[in-house]
């Protein structure tokens, strides 16, 4: 009796374990990113991830740095396909997807980060996202400031737009970006993020351009003599989402990811606040020299080949006019 007793009482006990939250099976979203362990990418997920698991405790947020969901490339098809939750990336790295994104790689059409952020919440942005949901299958759910003005790390100081010229600098591949130091006379070269630092190294290319923490984290600066203050793009660093997972989420879930992403851009900001004087300090201790560039002959270059930097597509150039008006 007292055995059978005991083994009604186990059973209960392993009935109710098996049905406690503990036990319950875990919802799963997968966010990748190309950027190193140590870079503000890597920063924010974490305030994403740590925001997200605490109003939503049945959710774990997996966190995959370092291409560890593949390159760019497989992410991107990995979110058409819904095969990849989130990548976080600066959004021009969808402009293959559609010519209207190209605008985005694009050089001096934004004065500030705050300007950037502006359009980003604007209907003309809206329209362009909706648009990318309907032909690819993929939304923007948010934009997180992790100080994302480009910079230039090379081995030639970069005082005016003369400068540039001959210039071999790594430029991801995508056809503005391209064009853009064309249009400066350059000679801007492709190739994954993963291979620059070698690259600088052996003197295959001699000048990057990116956010100056994102530079600095990748070592970067250990192949270069000059940090070229050229500010020639502000944006954000933008969540991306395939919309085969975002429409299984309900609408408190939605707003969850929303918040977190919100969070994660307060506290990128001030992160980046904290640490840029450091590094800038640390790069002046290592002979690196800081140059003020004139950026008055980059804009009109730009400018002057926009028609050629945007392919000619009316779509694109008709959204970058309605920047430069700050009509948007």
């Amino acid at each position: 009796m007292k055995k059978s007793l005991l083994i009604v009482f186990l059973s209960l006990i392993l009935a109710a374990g098996m049905t406690a939250p503990g036990f319950a099976g875990k919802k799963i979203c997968k966010l990748g990113h190309v950027n190193s362990p140590a870079s503000i990418f890597q920063f924010g997920a974490e305030v994403f991830k740590e925001a997200v698991e605490k109003e939503l405790p049945d959710w774990t947020i997996e966190l995959y740095p370092s291409g560890g969901l593949g390159g760019s490339l497989a992410m991107i098809q990995g979110m058409t396909l819904g095969t990849v939750d989130i990548y976080t990336e600066f959004i021009n790295i969808l402009a293959d997807l559609l010519p209207e994104y190209n605008v985005f790689a694009v050089h001096y059409k934004f004065d500030s980060v705050d300007e950037y952020e502006l359009f980003m919440n604007s209907a003309t942005f809206a329209k362009m996202n909706e648009k990318m949901i309907k032909k690819n299958g993929i939304t923007n759910i948010g934009n997180m400031r992790a100080g994302s003005v480009y910079n230039q790390f090379s081995n030639k100081p970069m005082y005016t737009v003369e400068d540039a010229k001959g210039v071999v600098g790594r430029v991801a591949q995508m056809a503005p970006l391209v064009q853009c130091w064309l249009a400066y006379g350059a000679k801007p070269t492709s190739m994954d993020w993963g291979e620059i630092y070698t690259s600088l190294q052996t003197g295959v290319i001699t000048a990057i351009d990116n956010p100056i923490l994102d530079m600095y984290d990748e070592k970067f600066h250990e192949a270069v003599k000059y940090l070229n203050m050229t500010n020639n793009i502000y944006n954000m660093i933008s969540y991306n989402t395939s919309m085969a997972f975002w429409e299984k989420l309900s609408d408190r879930e939605k707003d969850v990811f929303r918040r977190a992403i919100r969070v994660a851009s307060i506290k990128g900001a001030m992160e980046v606040e904290r640490r840029l004087d450091g590094v800038k300090a640390e790069l002046k201790s290592k002979g690196i020299q800081t140059i003020q560039t004139d950026t008055s002959g980059f804009k009109k270059a730009v400018q002057s080949n926009i028609n050629t930097i945007l392919k000619g597509n009316n779509e694109a150039i008709a959204i970058y006019k309605k920047i430069m008006k700050k009509d948007f």
